[in-house]
């Protein structure tokens, strides 16, 4: 059985007026993402802002989160940094903090190479005492996982998946097949992309990392539980009602998006981290509206 399931969620992190990290509203994400019925939430990714919050605030977000999941579906946390060291200290404070994956991405200043790639992750995973997932963000992080350069990373002990993603649905469903070809069979396959990784799951992957899937869980669960399921059909149907709003979010700055759209779906996030400014009341009418036509989710089919 998978660790993380068909739909791991990424949550945003709440702060209050002061910019404190805020733990109300990061539990009823939890909890409307597991009553939706995904299989994994995840903090501390791209959607959670990670480089901006102190190592005292992630370990609480890490442990708030984990107590919200109160062992209902697993809990992954980012822990990306500059240093292998930092991402070593991250990694051991998350694992205490009862994480049952951690999510290592490439963050650097300075480009890195395959072989310090491959370093750091030989690095975490010896480190690790839980799975480490690796992160392919090569928007955020400018590294570009090569398909072969993954596969050798996956291979590394205590590597437990991946987490790819294509810049259109033809690569990415050309990457999911040579690297289920490649990968060892325990190591778990992800895609990330809150409109392409359908394609993902339907070309043979085993999660869909999502981080609009926090604030619209239920939507997201229905897509991915039609694409495991086979119904390829009805998946990229109701992808095609979700695209609207998904891509919306990606032109507006999907974690600026996620902070904007939450409050019009009930959830108060307050205010971004400096110097992030909020998406502008244009962006947010456009945000409500595309909501509003979306409509509620469909009941689940199991």
């Amino acid at each position: 059985m998978p660790l993380l399931g068909s739909l791991a969620v990424y949550l945003p992190t709440p702060r209050g007026q002061e910019g404190e990290v805020v733990i109300d509203p990061l539990e009823r994400l939890v909890d409307d993402a597991v009553a939706a019925g995904a299989s994994a939430v995840a903090v501390l990714g791209s959607t959670g802002g990670y480089p901006y919050l102190t190592a005292g605030e992630r370990r609480l977000v890490v442990e708030a989160a984990v107590e919200a999941a109160a062992g209902r579906v697993p809990v992954v946390a980012g822990v990306g940094a500059f240093t292998t060291d930092e991402v070593v200290v991250h990694t051991i404070v998350a694992e205490r903090a009862g994480a049952s994956a951690v999510l290592l991405p490439t963050l650097a200043y300075l480009p890195l190479t395959d072989d310090e790639v491959l370093d750091l992750v030989a690095g975490v995973a010896d480190a690790a005492r839980v799975p480490v997932w690796l992160y392919h963000n090569p928007v955020s992080t400018t590294f570009r996982y090569s398909v072969e350069t993954l596969a050798r990373a996956a291979r590394v002990p205590g590597v437990g998946g991946v987490k790819d993603r294509g810049s259109d649905a033809e690569e990415l469903r050309a990457r999911v097949t040579a690297l289920a070809a490649t990968v060892p069979a325990e190591v778990e396959l992800g895609c990330s992309g809150d409109v392409l990784g359908v394609e993902g799951l339907l070309a043979g992957a085993r999660t869909w990392h999502s981080g609009l899937a926090s604030v619209l869980p239920g939507w997201y669960v229905a897509v991915a539980d039609a694409a495991v399921a086979g119904r390829a059909d009805e998946a990229r149907a109701l992808m095609a009602r979700l695209a609207p709003v998904a891509q919306l979010v990606a032109s507006l700055g999907g974690p600026r998006a996620v902070h904007a759209l939450a409050p019009v779906l009930g959830t108060d996030l307050g205010r971004l981290p400096a110097p992030l400014r909020p998406v502008d009341d244009a962006g947010v009418r456009a945000l409500t509206a595309a909501v509003e036509q979306l409509g509620d989710a469909p009941a689940r089919v199991r």
